[in-house]
């Protein structure tokens, strides 16, 4: 049960500079970063990364500086852009105080079951955060501040808007699943040490987990991992398809640096090239709540 925790925590214009790289630097990629292909010599830098991770903020620098990227697409939706410009204590600090008044705007916000599902995930983030001593979201706040230091580089927010994602994952749920699951996000939680966190970069650990994810909530497993692979591999495609950059700014292949959750880094690696316009709409689709009361 501690996977689906930790899983359902874890959604300028272009001038032309020095794009130049050293072919060793793609020979001597991290262990975490794929190289992805696409047309006309584009280039995606894949970094799997795990959200409260040092060592994933360090690899997100040493991506960004070395490849000097035209756009870099991170697991984010406009919706939580606000994370970019927080600083770690401000975020700690909001962790310890989850106030009523929160809670009420957040429901005002969202409506009565979306927004008590938003809060149970805040709590667990909260808990997270408190048990790490770090905030969640660093890998994206390091993205953001070395594309400032690259002339011309764009940020993109790649992932699928939250509200979409919590909707749906309400919807394909039972009245007794979502009660088993608040129960698990509330009393069933389980101190993750830093050492756990990195061991997250870890692929095959990260697959066992998402396995035991699918087992306790199969549905979920698709709403929260599955959906949203599509939905960002479809917005990496944009990026490196230079349909994400000015049209006329760029003379070369785009070069593209994707920052995601590393439990995404093997359906990306599927579906490469292979999302098309038409599998989009049908994922954004809000379902009948709930399913069945069985």
């Amino acid at each position: 049960m501690s996977a689906i925790l930790v899983k359902l925590y874890y959604i300028s214009v272009v001038s032309i500079g020095d794009h130049t790289k050293s072919d060793n630097f793609d020979d001597n990629l991290p262990s975490t970063v794929t190289l992805l292909h696409g047309e006309k010599g584009a280039k995606l830098y894949l970094i799997g990364t795990a959200h409260f991770s040092q060592e994933s903020q360090d690899d997100v620098s040493k991506v960004i500086q070395a490849v000097k990227p035209h756009i870099v697409v991170v697991e984010l939706c406009k919706s939580r852009a606000s994370i970019l410009r927080m600083d770690e204590e401000t975020i700690k600090e909001e962790a310890k105080n989850l106030t009523f008044e929160k809670m009420r705007m957040t429901i005002k916000e969202n409506g009565v079951l979306q927004g008590l599902m938003y809060l149970l995930l805040l709590n667990l983030s909260a808990q997270l955060t408190r048990d790490l001593g770090r905030a969640p979201g660093g890998e994206f706040r390091r993205a953001f501040a070395e594309v400032r230091k690259v002339p011309g580089c764009r940020l993109h927010f790649g992932d699928r808007p939250i509200q979409v994602t919590l909707k749906r994952a309400l919807g394909v749920l039972s009245w007794w699943q979502c009660m088993r699951l608040t129960w698990s996000l509330v009393f069933q939680k389980q101190k993750i040490s830093a050492e756990d966190v990195e061991k997250c970069k870890q692929s095959d650990l990260l697959e066992s987990m998402l396995k035991e994810m699918k087992v306790d909530f199969p549905e979920l497993g698709d709403v929260f991992v599955r959906e949203r692979d599509i939905y960002l591999t479809y917005s990496l495609q944009l990026a490196t398809n230079c349909q994400l950059v000015p049209h006329g700014m760029l003379t070369e292949p785009t070069v593209a640096v994707g920052v995601v959750g590393i439990g995404h880094t093997p359906g990306i690696r599927e579906l490469w090239g292979k999302v098309e316009d038409e599998d989009i709409p049908p994922i954004m689709v809000y379902v009948t709540l709930f399913s069945d009361y069985s």
